[in-house]
């Protein structure tokens, strides 16, 4: 396994961003995915977190101590491989999001 990288975990396409995070130190440990939007203002770049939201609980069988860079990264790899669509289920829950918030829903 390579060195725990945050941008890893990073995905942006046109003017969004989502990025999974692992947390064990919350009331509900699990599999956070936040999304943001970017927004010019005035010529300076700003970014709306949109949403935060908790995707899947903690695998079972993770040996790494909770809250460290090993543990975090081993978290994210194995949901990432137990869900390869998940940058795309994402994008849909995002349009979904937008869609009930603009009231087009």
């Amino acid at each position: 396994m390579h060195a725990f990288d945050p941008l890893d975990w990073i995905h942006q396409w046109d003017d969004f961003e989502m990025m999974m995070y692992a947390r064990h130190d919350v009331d509900e440990p699990g599999i956070f995915m936040q999304v943001s939007r970017r927004l010019q203002r005035e010529g300076a770049e700003e970014w709306e977190i949109l949403y935060d939201r908790k995707i899947a609980d903690v695998p079972e069988g993770i040996a790494e101590m909770p809250g460290t860079d090993a543990w975090e990264e081993r978290v994210l790899r194995r949901h990432l491989t137990d869900h390869p669509q998940l940058v795309n289920e994402e994008k849909q829950h995002l349009a979904e999001f937008l869609a009930n918030r603009d009231g087009r829903a």
